[in-house]
């Protein structure tokens, strides 16, 4: 009885173990580009892309700076960036994301005090003209991207 109690726990650790590694959930990570206002969402750019493409066209920049773990990242995923009127005042912006686990230098420039989600506001040029940490819904992230429109 001993032996079998044994076993049984060793393998529903192993068990949890395996689900543990599993990600079912979809992925945040940055694409090239995806969505759009014709697509159905946010286009996102990685910052090599997104930064050329923000001096050729001398649009500004909003840089979001999120990770995986972050429930406020996760919320303005959820909630923030499928709103049909955020999207469509991203159009005004080159959007990059940027993930601060896989791009430590970037996300330490963007995000010099590490905290998550950080969006930061560019001129084409690179220079910061406004930010902000943390959730906000998409009344407030919409204030917030006007602020910044006013400061290119």
């Amino acid at each position: 009885m001993n032996i079998s109690k044994t076993i049984f726990i060793l393998l529903m650790l192993v068990a949890c173990g395996v689900c543990g590694c599993i990600d079912i959930a979809p992925t945040d990570a940055p694409q090239a580009a995806e969505g759009g206002a014709d697509g159905g969402g946010i286009v996102w750019y990685s910052y090599e892309d997104g930064m050329k493409i923000a001096q050729e066209q001398k649009k500004p920049v909003m840089i979001y700076v999120y990770t995986g773990w972050c429930g406020g990242c996760k919320k303005l995923n959820r909630v923030v960036y499928v709103d049909l009127d955020v999207i469509e005042l991203s159009d005004d912006f080159v959007c990059i994301k940027i993930d601060a686990d896989r791009h430590r230098d970037l996300a330490a420039k963007y995000n010099p005090r590490g905290y998550v989600p950080t969006i930061v506001f560019l001129r084409a040029d690179d220079t910061v003209v406004h930010g902000f940490i943390g959730y906000k819904g998409p009344d407030e992230f919409m204030k917030e991207m006007m602020v910044a429109l006013s400061k290119v």
